[in-house]
């Protein structure tokens, strides 16, 4: 039997930078799963900050710098007023909460990043550190049919792009 490997070769400096992005969209989703509401207070940011960050132990590089940057990010996307809708205090809401599907025999495991229960029916929130892409649309899309699915009711779904601030909604 012959194996091939293939290796693509890229800069380390670049590599360090997808995964600096990489680490801080999983920095950011989980500050945000730690805000539970937000009224415009820095502190209740800084608390959820603090708390992702305290998730990853020492030694951190660039601790500071990411609370910094994670602060503002977040400080700047709820500015959006619909993204400051999200985190109105008293929602009733699921953050991270998985659910598991059957594919061609294959068991699969979701986790929404929030769903959100308004009157008027669920909301699933999808939040995306960079730049919305036709993907996550795809990715909201598939939540929200096995969502509707489990629960037998039609649900909304909205991306979220935190840098640059983006609000998105997505039908079924």
């Amino acid at each position: 039997m012959k194996v091939r490997l293939f290796q693509q070769r890229r800069p380390l400096r670049l590599l360090g930078e997808r995964d600096e992005e990489r680490l801080e969209g999983e920095m950011a989703h989980l500050a945000l799963y730690f805000l539970s509401s937000y009224t415009g207070k820095q502190e209740e940011l800084e608390q959820a900050v603090h708390q992702a960050l305290a998730l990853y132990p020492e030694p951190l590089e660039r601790r500071e710098h990411h609370f910094r940057t994670l602060v503002e990010t977040l400080s700047q996307a709820l500015k959006e007023p619909r993204i400051r809708a999200l985190f109105k205090p008293g929602l009733k809401d699921l953050r991270e909460h998985p659910y598991v599907k059957l594919r061609s025999s294959n068991l699969e495991i979701h986790r929404p990043d929030r769903i959100i229960f308004f009157p008027e029916g669920p909301l699933v929130v999808e939040y995306k550190l960079a730049r919305l892409q036709s993907s996550h649309v795809l990715q909201l899309r598939e939540y929200l049919r096995d969502l509707s699915r489990i629960w037998k009711a039609p649900l909304r779904g909205v991306l979220v792009g935190l840098r640059p601030p983006a609000y998105r909604e997505v039908k079924p």
